[in-house]
């Protein structure tokens, strides 16, 4: 019996891992989601964007990071009142896939769109952050005089 009752807990757990795997790797789509992230972004401010896909090499995931400490550590006032938002899109997700258009994208990159009255008034693509990736100081730099 005890046996038995092993191999079920481990079947068991087995089968919870293989599920939150899937769920990581591809979550589902929501259209409720998509309208509470719209919903989130600022009346007038800016938001910071980084667009990933699946596919998170190392460089990537170090654009992200700087990308959001730049964010949390020179603009955290105007990110706790909503004037600036920062968020990550995956590009592979189908609700996002219309930002390769609306942006032009051909790679990974950050994008800083300035929003007034609800809509998007323009954008700068920061496609620099893959050249300034080896400086930190000069990432943030570069970042923080696009949201200045």
């Amino acid at each position: 019996m005890k046996t038995i009752l092993t191999y079920g807990l481990l079947a068991l757990a087995l089968v919870g891992a293989g599920f939150a795997i899937k769920q990581r790797l591809h979550p589902p789509a929501s259209t409720a989601a998509a309208a509470n992230a719209e919903a989130a972004l600022p009346a007038n401010g800016k938001v910071v964007t980084y667009f990933t896909t699946d596919v998170r090499c190392p460089s990537c995931r170090k654009i992200e990071a700087l990308t959001r400490q730049t964010v949390e550590n020179q603009f955290a006032d105007k990110l706790k009142s909503g004037e600036i938002v920062f968020r990550t899109l995956n590009l592979d997700r189908p609700e996002n896939k219309h930002f390769i258009d609306d942006y032009q994208l051909v790679s990974k990159t950050v994008i800083v769109s300035v929003r007034e009255n609800g809509k998007e008034t323009g954008f700068q693509n920061l496609q620099d952050v893959w050249t300034n990736l080896d400086d930190p100081a000069d990432f943030q730099n570069y970042l923080a005089a696009a949201l200045r």
